[in-house]
């Protein structure tokens, strides 16, 4: 899933903006969720736990402005990528300092738009941790954040991702559990089911929701170190101080 924060004190310019940016995660076939915020101090709250993969974040706002916000985030040692608008390039030095990602001269367009996003999403790609797995046809490389749970299936694992597909590897679910671990945000809640932590709705004492509607069975074996793991998992994501 990508997190797109939006900050502009303009309702009506976001509301011209997330449709382009929903269109675009569209035709590339990605998950996104897009973050509406109308001044800076509110995205700076909400980035405390550093859950924005890229800002796109408007220079001239009342009281916080554009550049005085990344400052704060940067402060915070924040490397969120940013993308300045604005309609005069004269903030571009500005830019700079705050080693913003781009900025967009408004208005905004898909013709200066989307080229931005793709340069991101291929930045964003190579970042992220994958697994390369053997499928019926040969091999296909799964992106680790991309999974929403897995599922053991015969000899077979079902990976059930987050923009709704699946996928059928050829791997020991063995493996699998090596792989999503814990450590990287996983638990295995089944014999034959380990969710992504971070993709959890809620949950009892019998089965996990994930954000995206998978319903996944909780063993009764398994339930107590399965809350251990996601509320420690979920206390770790709070910055620290």
């Amino acid at each position: 899933m990508l997190k797109i924060a939006v900050c502009d004190d303009e309702i009506c310019f976001m509301d011209m903006l997330c449709p382009l940016l929903e269109q675009w995660a569209k035709e590339r076939e990605v998950n996104l969720t897009i973050y509406r915020f109308t001044n800076g101090d509110d995205l700076i709250d909400a980035q405390r736990s550093g859950c924005m993969d890229l800002i796109i974040l408007d220079v001239i706002m009342p009281l916080l402005n554009g550049i005085d916000t990344a400052r704060e985030l940067r402060n915070m040692n924040q490397t969120v990528p940013i993308v300045f608008l604005t309609s005069s390039r004269e903030f571009a030095v500005d830019s700079y300092e705050v080693k913003a990602f781009h900025y967009l001269i408004k208005p905004v367009s898909q013709m200066n738009l989307f080229p931005m996003l793709d340069e991101f999403l291929k930045i964003f790609n190579s970042c992220k941790p994958f697994f390369t797995a053997r499928t019926t046809d040969g091999f296909c490389r799964i992106f680790i954040t991309d999974v929403d749970y897995l599922e053991a299936q015969n000899k077979q694992v079902l990976v059930h991702l987050s923009n709704d597909r699946t996928l059928v590897i050829r791997e020991l679910f063995s493996k699998c559990a090596e792989i999503f671990s814990p450590e990287n945000g996983f638990c295995c809640c089944h014999r034959s089911y380990i969710v992504n932590l971070n993709n959890i709705e809620q949950f009892s004492k019998t089965e996990v929701t994930t954000v995206h509607n998978g319903v996944i069975p909780i063993s009764r074996n398994s339930y107590t170190a399965f809350k251990e793991t996601y509320f420690n998992h979920m206390f770790s994501c709070f910055p620290k101080g």
